[in-house]
């Protein structure tokens, strides 16, 4: 069984799909965002096998909590390895488990290929496993809740504001929390304008 893999990466290719170059001989693994856009060198990928219909994928990682909640998620109905790689390469780990912490499904609908059913068995099936997410959840269970609660509201009101003016889904969720790490007290409204801003900025 392979527990990591240790390299540079070769090659970045569609779907999050890299060629990590270890002894000579390059793998091709699945990536969440992180282990995608990896600047070390060389980069570590904890990685997960999975056989397919008429082949072996390798899926990997920056570390070994995201790997960990991949396999917590294709564990849910619905929900297969392809699918689980899209919604870690579109959104930040703790995002997704504040989500299920918060049963905040309309922010799971918002990931690619969740429905409202399937959003509402992640947080069904996987709420009770976020404790063991302990970075991500410090402070979760404090009076803070209703900041984070606040904030995550504030951010996917926002995130469907630009994704109704034609912005993708994923440069729009960069483009916010960039914002919202800066400044913490935004309305939807003042996010929006800021985040258009940045948009003209980056053109």
């Amino acid at each position: 069984m392979v527990n990591y893999l240790k390299g540079r990466i070769a090659e970045k290719g569609e779907d999050n799909r890299i060629v990590l170059e270890v002894n000579n001989i390059g793998y091709e693994l699945y990536t969440d965002n992180e282990l995608y856009h990896c600047e070390d060198e060389p980069c570590k990928a904890f990685v997960v096998m999975i056989p397919g219909e008429d082949e072996f994928r390798l899926y990997g990682f920056k570390t070994q909590e995201k790997r960990k909640l991949f396999n917590l998620l294709r564990g849910v109905s619905g929900l297969g390895s392809k699918s689980v790689i899209r919604i870690l390469a579109s959104a930040e780990s703790v995002e997704i488990v504040e989500a299920i912490s918060f049963n905040d499904t309309t922010f799971l609908k918002s990931l690619p290929g969740v429905g409202k059913k399937t959003a509402e068995r992640i947080c069904l099936e996987l709420k009770s496993k976020m404790k063991d997410f302990s970075e991500h959840l410090k402070g979760l269970e404090t009076p803070q809740n209703v900041d984070k609660i606040k904030n995550l509201n504030i951010f996917q009101e926002a995130l469907e504001g630009l994704e109704a003016l034609g912005y993708s889904a994923s440069k729009s969720r960069q483009v916010l929390r960039e914002l919202m790490e800066k400044k913490e007290d935004y309305t939807v409204q003042q996010l929006i304008k800021d985040a258009l801003k940045k948009f003209l900025e980056m053109n």
